[in-house]
C-alpha cells in the first residue's frame, strides 16, 4: 500500500515545530470527536426519564432512543473501514462528524419520539463513520515509535467519556442551559462538531489506501466484487474455526445484552423510581465507573496474564455477588434506600465488571494472527454493539413492565437483577470452553491489538 498525505506534514522544507503543532491539532479533533460519542451515548441514558415525560414516550418505544443509536453504530461500523479505504479516512471522518453534528441538531429540536428516535438513527451511523476511521488517521499522525503513546492517550480519553459522560449529561439537565432541558445534551454537539470540522479541514492529512502499483486494476474490481458476493472480508468465517475467538464472541454478545438491560433500567430505577435527580444517579454511575477501572487495570496488568480465563470467572462471579446484595438492599429499603447502602454493591458490580470485561479484547485476539487483527476486533465490537441492542430492547420486559402491572419500583427492580444473573451464569458457563492453553502468550495478544480495540469500543 502507499499512503497520500497533504504536503505539510511530509515535506521536509516545513520546520518540525510547524508539523508538531498540526499534529497536535489533528489528534485532538480525531480524540475529540471518538470522545463525542461516547459520552453522547452515555448522556442520554441519564436524560431518558426526563425525554420520557417530556415527550410521553411509550414504553414500547423508549429504549430505541439509546437501541437504535447502538444498533446504527454496528451495522456501519465494518462498512465505514471499508469505504474508508477506498474513498479516503479524511474525508469519510470529515463526514461523519458533519452528519453528527446535524443529526443532533435534528434531535435537540425534534418534537416527537419518533423523530428523536430517526435522529438517534443517523447519529449512531455516523458515529460509525467517524469512530472507523480514527485508528487510520492516528497511524498515519505517528511514526511506528509513537503509536504506543497514541494508543494509550486514546485508552485515556475513552475511559474518561465512559466516566464522565453520565455525569456531564446530569449537569446540563440541572442547569437547564437556556431553558433547554433534556434538548441540551444533545445540541452540547453542536458547537463541538463544528470546530472538530474546521479543526479536521485543516489539520487532517488525507490517507487512501491504493493498490500496489504491479497490481492490475482489473484485479482489484474483481477482488472486490468477490468481496461484496461473499457479503464481507474473507477472513470473518475462518475466525469462527478458532475456539478462544468463537467463544469470546459469545462472551460479548452476553456482556453487551447485559450492559442494555442493566444501566437502562439502574438510571430508571434510581430517577423515576427513587425520585434521585440526575446529578445524584450520575454520582452512583461515576463510582460505578471508577470501580470498572481500577478492577480493569488489576486484570489487564496482573490478573489475566497469571491467571488466564479463570480471572474472567472470578470477575463474574463477584458481579454475582454484587446482584444478590443490591437485590436484597432493593427488597429490604425499598424506595428509602441511601446512596451509601449501595456503595458496597456497586463495588462488587463494578469491580466485577472489570475483571472480566477487561481482559475480553486480548481473549479474542489471543490466537487470531497479525494480518487479522483489525477485521476480528472489528467484529467483537459489533457482537457487543448487537447484544446491547438486543438487551435495550428487553427492558420492557424485564424491568418496565412489571413497573407498569403495579408492581413497586423494588420489585421491578429485582425481576431485573434476575434477569442479570441469569446472564452471568451463561456466561460463566462459556467461560469453561475457553481453551487453557493459547497459542500466543496473552500479552503479546494485548500488544498486536491494543490500538484496534481501544479505538472502537
Amino acid at each position: 500500500m502507499r499512503f497520500t498525505f497533504r504536503p505539510a506534514l511530509v515535506d521536509p522544507s516545513v520546520p518540525k515545530p510547524e508539523v508538531d503543532r498540526i499534529r497536535g491539532w489533528a489528534t485532538a479533533v480525531v480524540m475529540a470527536a471518538s470522545l463525542m460519542d461516547l459520552v453522547d451515548l452515555t448522556m442520554v441514558n441519564v436524560a431518558l426519564p426526563t425525554i420520557r415525560t417530556d415527550l410521553d414516550v411509550p414504553n414500547a418505544v423508549l429504549p430505541w432512543i439509546t437501541g437504535v443509536y447502538a444498533l446504527a453504530f454496528a451495522v456501519v461500523l465494518g462498512p465505514g473501514t471499508r469505504l474508508g479505504a477506498a474513498h479516503g479516512r479524511r474525508r469519510l471522518f470529515l463526514v461523519g462528524i458533519g452528519a453528527f453534528t446535524i443529526a443532533s441538531v435534528l434531535g435537540g429540536i425534534a418534537p416527537s419520539s419518533e423523530s428523536l428516535v430517526a435522529a438517534r438513527s443517523v447519529q449512531g451511523a455516523a458515529a460509525a463513520l467517524m469512530v472507523s476511521q480514527v485508528p487510520h488517521i492516528l497511524d498515519a499522525l505517528f511514526p511506528a515509535d509513537g503509536q504506543g503513546r497514541a494508543a494509550a492517550l486514546f485508552g485515556a480519553v475513552i475511559g474518561l467519556g465512559s466516566v464522565t459522560g453520565p455525569l456531564v449529561g446530569a449537569v446540563l439537565l440541572e442547569s437547564d442551559l437556556f431553558g433547554l432541558g433534556w434538548r441540551s445534551v444533545l445540541l452540547i454537539n453542536v458547537p463541538i462538531g463544528l470546530a472538530g470540522l474546521v479543526v479536521g479541514l485543516l489539520c487532517i492529512a488525507e490517507r487512501k489506501d491504493h493498490p500496489c502499483s504491479g497490481t492490475s486494476i482489473a484485479v482489484v474490481r474483481h477482488a472486490r466484487a468477490g468481496s461484496r458476493r461473499r457479503g464481507g472480508p474473507p477472513v470473518v468465517r475462518s475466525l469462527f474455526g478458532i475456539r478462544s475467538y468463537a467463544v469470546g464472541i459469545g462472551i460479548e454478545l452476553v456482556y453487551g445484552t447485559l450492559g442494555g438491560i442493566y444501566f437502562l433500567a439502574w438510571c430508571f430505577h434510581m430517577q423515576a423510581g427513587l425520585g434521585w435527580s440526575p446529578v445524584r444517579a450520575a454520582v452512583c454511575m461515576l463510582l460505578f465507573g471508577a470501580a470498572v477501572a481500577f478492577s480493569a487495570g488489576l486484570a489487564r496488568d496482573a490478573l489475566f496474564p497469571r491467571y488466564g480465563w479463570k480471572a474472567l470467572q472470578a470477575g463474574v462471579l463477584t458481579q454475582l455477588a454484587g446482584v444478590l446484595v443490591y437485590g436484597w438492599q432493593t427488597q429490604h429499603y425499598g424506595t428509602g434506600i441511601q446512596s451509601w447502602q449501595i456503595l458496597p454493591a456497586l463495588a462488587l458490580l463494578g469491580g466485577g465488571m472489570g475483571l472480566t470485561v477487561a481482559p475480553l479484547p486480548t481473549v479474542l485476539l489471543t490466537d487470531v494472527s497479525r494480518e487479522h487483527q483489525r477485521s476480528a476486533a472489528g467484529l467483537g465490537t459489533t457482537t457487543y454493539q448487537l447484544g446491547a441492542v438486543l438487551g435495550m430492547s428487553l427492558v420492557p420486559v424485564a424491568f418496565l413492565g412489571p413497573l407498569d402491572a403495579g408492581h413497586p419500583v423494588s420489585a421491578a427492580f429485582s425481576h431485573t437483577l434476575r434477569w442479570i444473573a441469569c446472564l452471568l451464569a451463561a456466561a460463566f458457563l462459556l467461560m469453561f470452553a475457553l481453551p487453557r492453553h493459547p497459542r500466543r502468550r496473552p500479552s503479546d495478544a494485548s500488544r498486536t491489538g491494543a490500538d484496534d480495540t481501544s479505538t472502537i469500543v
